[in-house]
Order: C-alpha cells, then sequence, then structure tokens
C-alpha cells in the first residue's frame, strides 16, 4: 500500500495509511502513515470500541493537513 500511496501522491492525491505493522511501513516509505499496537485485522481498532476507532481515524486523516513526505506517527493504541 505504501507504494501505492506514493505513486498517487506524485500524481497530487494526498494519502495517508494506517497500519498494526510498522515495520512494512518502514520498507515503503508511504507519505503519511499513522501505525497502532492493534492485533492483525484491527488496525483502526477493536470491535465496538468506537471511541478508540475514531480516535485512530481522526489521527490519521489529521495528517492530510500537513505536506509530505512525513514521519510514521505512532499511536498510543493498543488491544486491550
Amino acid at each position: 500500500m505504501g507504494l501505492i500511496a506514493r505513486a498517487l501522491e506524485v500524481n497530487k492525491i494526498a494519502t495517508t495509511l494506517t497500519t498494526w505493522n510498522a515495520g512494512l511501513l518502514y520498507l515503503t516509505a508511504p507519505p503519511r502513515a499513522t501505525a497502532t499496537q492493534m492485533i492483525r485485522g484491527s488496525a483502526l481498532g477493536q470491535p465496538n470500541e468506537l471511541a478508540q476507532q475514531r480516535r485512530i481515524l481522526n489521527a490519521t486523516l489529521d495528517l492530510l493537513a500537513d505536506d509530505a513526505p512525513q514521519k510514521i506517527v505512532r499511536l498510543n493504541e493498543a488491544a486491550e
């Protein structure tokens, strides 16, 4: 996904990603990204945890306000 995001950015389409696996982001270097400490399949938060999902999504979308490239933002969100 990071490579696709970079290609879109070259064509002036702003992108942002979120993942549970920050290691993969370092390999593909997307222009903007957040990383959580969630488990696979729950990058945007645990099921039925609307407040957590909203925090993660808002933090990810907030990155669109700034120019790319940016460092990966590590969010303090983890599976409980």
